[in-house]
Parts: structure tokens; sequence; C-alpha cells
């Protein structure tokens, strides 16, 4: 009966979702009680409703632990599914990254929200696939994972939003999203694709808004042509800046605002070497983020 319950339970919850198995375990609460008050014994009236609510805690426990073990495996089919893409883009590069265009905004509490727009030509017939790598400057604990939100959509010739783009994303470790981007289908040979990634990770930028040094690095396992990363910072604050990577050339860096006058880091590179880690390492000033966070 208990099996038979759990497998209801976890069928109900799947096609009703979480308020209607609320809904149910009342309706079922409920009955107890008119049962009780129809054979019109108090004491059976309080062992209905005990074994009611028995019988749904016991298969609310079991099929909370199921579902958990269910999160675990696909969590594990999500890693090994940005492994193999992953050794797959080592075997055979397939596109050249045209344009890479990231602005990251950064919130006073270190949250960051990143708009990304990527143009890339396939270099096959059979791209199916891009993978790519967040990471922040912390190991950030487990439960910010659930907290990560990302989108990507198409962009059509003419720079208008197409349909959207499915994602699997995977935590190879703590701080650091795996995300695998799949195309609807292979595009064509030499022609060029766009698309665009939209990110909002909480606390993304811990170290930075606490006072402590933040990198923000680009790093290509992939020919790229040009990428540009522009960082918005908090609301009326600033920054000491120093260059991360040796690039002699192809490298620029430049301080800014934004319409908004908040401070703007911009980084460009223009043909970076393929696996070389380029960026930038932040710390805002003192007595600017002791007064953003007044």
């Amino acid at each position: 009966m208990l099996r038979d319950t759990i497998l209801f339970l976890e069928e109900f919850l799947h096609s009703r979702g979480a308020p209607a198995v609320a809904q149910a375990v009342v309706g079922i609460m409920s009955f107890a009680v008119l049962l009780g008050a129809i054979l019109g014994s108090t004491a059976i009236k309080s062992g209905a409703l005990v074994a009611a609510v028995l019988l749904v805690t016991i298969a609310g426990i079991a099929l909370v632990t199921s579902r958990r073990g269910d999160r675990r495996e696909l969590a594990t089919q999500q890693e090994l599914l940005s492994r193999y893409c992953n050794q797959l883009d080592k075997t055979r590069p397939g596109y050249q990254i045209l344009e890479w265009k990231e602005t990251t905004v950064i919130g006073d509490r270190g949250d960051a929200r990143t708009s990304l727009t990527v143009k890339l030509r396939p270099l096959g017939t059979d791209l199916l696939f891009v993978r790519m790598k967040f990471g922040c400057g912390w190991p950030q604990p487990t439960k910010y994972r659930r907290q990560v939100r990302m989108t990507v959509r198409n962009l059509l010739v003419d720079g208008s939003p197409g349909t959207t783009l499915h994602k699997t994303l995977s935590w190879p470790k703590d701080g650091t999203l795996a995300a695998v981007i799949h195309f609807h289908e292979p595009p064509r040979v030499d022609s060029e694709i766009s698309f665009v990634v939209e990110l909002d990770w909480p606390r993304k930028c811990l170290p930075l808004a606490e006072g402590a040094p933040d990198e923000f690095t680009l790093m290509f396992a992939q020919p790229v042509t040009h990428a540009v990363h522009r960082i918005v910072l908090p609301e009326g604050t600033d920054v000491y800046l120093e260059p991360i990577g040796q690039l002699d050339k192809g490298y620029d860096l430049q301080k800014g605002q934004d319409d908004t006058n908040r401070r703007t880091i911009t980084m460009e590179l223009f043909d970076p070497p393929v696996r070389h880690r380029a960026g930038i390492r932040l710390e805002l000033k003192k007595e600017q983020r002791a007064a953003s966070h007044l």
C-alpha cells in the first residue's frame, strides 16, 4: 500500500504540482475526520486521523528521498555529457568565434547579471553544440546553484531575437558552471550564426563586494577574432585594477562610465592565443565601498 501511495504521489506531483499535492493531503485528513464522525467514536476519529497523517508523512518522506536520488542521477548524467562534449571540442574543433561581447553588471551585494552575445562560424557540417564555462571568484556552496538562472536565444541575421535554444548545465566544481548549448540543427559551413546568453548569478562577485580582489578573465579553447568584456561596477564605486595574462599586443583596457554614471571597466582582446588566460583583477576602493553599503 505504501509503495502504491508513493507512486501515486510521485505521478500526481509531476502532473499537478506541489499545491495540488497539499490539497490532496488536506482532503485525505478531512476524509479521516469524516469517517470518525460517522462512526461516532472519539478514539476512532483520532486513530483515523493519526493513521492518515502518518501514511501521508511516510509517503512524503519516501517521495522526497526518491526525488533527491533522481536529482543526483540527473546531475551525474549532465556532468558526463559536458565532459564528453569537452573531449570532442579538444579532438576536433568545430567552429571559430568571430565576436564575443560580454557585459557583467554587478550589484551592491555581489549579484551579477551577465549578457553575452556570441557570433561564430562553423568549420564543418555537423556542429550540434557549443560548450562554455562560467566561474566566480570563490567556491560557492551548493545552495547557490539553485538560484542561478540562464537563458539562451538565437539571434537572427537582422539582430532580432529568435527562438530559445536548449541547454544542459552542470557544475564540475563549486562555483564553476559548464553549459552545453544545443542548436536546433547544424548550421551551414562558413555561415555566421549568433546567439545571446542571459545569466543571472546571485553573489557571483561577493569577494569584490566585500573588498577583496576579484578576477575577471577570459580563456578560449577555439580561435577568437575579437572579444570584449565590459564590467559595470556597483553604483557610486570605483576600483583599483591590474591586467592578468602576458599579452604584449592585442590587449586594451579602459575605464569609463555608462549612461547612469556608473563606473565601467572594458577589456578588449584581438586574436588572443588559444587556451591563454587573460583578464583583469579588480578591487573596490575602500572609502567608496563603505559609502555604497550605507
